[in-house]
């Protein structure tokens, strides 16, 4: 194979969440590869830049570097690369992100990037600088412009809905419901004292956790389903509970052992936001809509699909 051949069609970006805009820009990539019959890349960032720049206020993940190299790989491309974004890479100038990344590391022969990709020390690089040096260093650029509903899909909206709680809404735009992983760890027992034992979940990395409240949600552990109700908070109806914590009551299913084995949880929808009650009976009433909701919620999406 000669070097021109070895040449791939490379899409770049961060692609947190590979929702639908994403699998837009990474369906005309594989298009694009499979007319030439050359290899489709596609090259995401990690950390994001936006969380490299301003961790303290970044919101979260949508996906893990690696669960986002799988969803990447069944959307179309064949390779996935991580680019390791640091010091040295947030202050190469645009003309050398061009040239030692795309070009040099990646080898590419086409760059298929979303209308507002920005690259470079500072973000200066934008899609006039690609086509200024696109003759220079001898690659075509193709340009995706941006697709949404009412607004253009982004990972920001998805976001935005999820620390607003809005669990169903994230799942339409990312096209599956928002999923955190984590191990299951011991915790207060106190579910299991009010007969409803929870998981605990020990989230990994910077996952973004919904808005507190309780959902209908999944939970898959060793490949088989759970459905659940989720309650994410500081169980403010009891004293002394520090830190939010993120707890998965399986439904209708007892004596399950979970602890030390990885779990991931799906949200599907939201039930109640959080609330402190005057008495443990009262909780407990609440627990009990919480789980018949949960129950309908989950048998009707699995169901579905």
């Amino acid at each position: 194979m000669s070097d021109q051949d070895s040449r791939v069609v490379v899409t770049i970006g961060v692609f947190d969440g590979v929702h639908a805009g994403h699998r837009q820009v990474l369906a005309i990539g594989r298009r694009i590869a499979n007319e030439l019959d050359v290899t489709f890349v596609a090259a995401t960032f990690d950390p994001p830049p936006k969380q490299f720049f301003n961790l303290e206020n970044y919101r979260g993940l949508l996906t893990l570097p690696s669960r986002r190299a799988k969803l990447l790989s069944d959307n179309g491309a064949d390779q996935v690369k991580i680019l390791k974004f640091d010091k040295q890479m947030s202050e190469m100038a645009p003309e050398s992100f061009i040239k030692d990344v795309i070009v040099g590391e990646i080898a590419a022969k086409v760059v298929v990037v979303g209308s507002n990709f920005r690259f470079g020390k500072e973000s200066a690089g934008s899609i006039e600088t690609l086509r200024d040096f696109s003759t220079k260093y001898d690659f075509e650029i193709h340009v995706v412009e941006l697709v949404g509903d009412t607004q253009t899909w982004s990972s920001t909206r998805i976001r935005t809905a999820l620390v607003n709680g809005e669990v169903t809404h994230a799942a339409e735009m990312l096209g599956r419901p928002h999923r955190i992983t984590g191990e299951v760890v011991h915790g207060d027992h106190r579910g299991r004292e009010l007969g409803y034992p929870t998981a605990n979940l020990d989230i990994e990395g910077d996952l973004l956790i919904p808005q507190d409240g309780v959902y209908a949600g999944l939970l898959t552990v060793d490949g088989e389903v759970h459905p659940t109700a989720v309650s994410i908070g500081t169980n403010p109806t009891f004293e002394g509970v520090i830190g939010r914590r993120v707890e998965a009551y399986v439904l209708d299913k007892a004596g399950l052992d979970l602890y030390g084995k990885t779990a991931d949880l799906d949200f599907l929808a939201h039930i109640r936001g959080m609330a402190a009650f005057n008495s443990i009976d009262d909780l407990l009433i609440a627990m009990n809509s919480d789980v018949t909701k949960a129950r309908e919620i989950t048998s009707n999406y699995l169901n579905s699909h």
